[in-house]
């Protein structure tokens, strides 16, 4: 069977939407079975044209993410 570079399905999703971007956060597996959080922002570009940013975090990152990113949240 061909591989393929298809992105797998997300096991789950949240979606945020505000300020003119739209954020997708996704939960996916690889194809060894490890799952991780796909974070996707859209916007529109100054040119009119879709501007896709996307981070990928992996469980051996997440706590110290969730708390870098706390941090900084609660100095908003």
């Amino acid at each position: 069977m061909p591989e393929t570079n298809a992105v797998p399905a997300a096991l789950a999703t949240k979606t945020v939407r505000g300020g003119g971007r739209t954020y997708f956060f996704d939960l996916r597996e690889s194809k060894k079975g490890d799952k991780y959080v796909q974070v996707t922002e859209t916007r529109k570009g100054q040119d009119g044209q879709n501007v896709r940013n996307t981070l990928f975090l992996f469980p051996d990152h997440a706590q110290e993410f969730q708390s870098a990113l706390s941090e900084i949240i609660e100095q908003v």
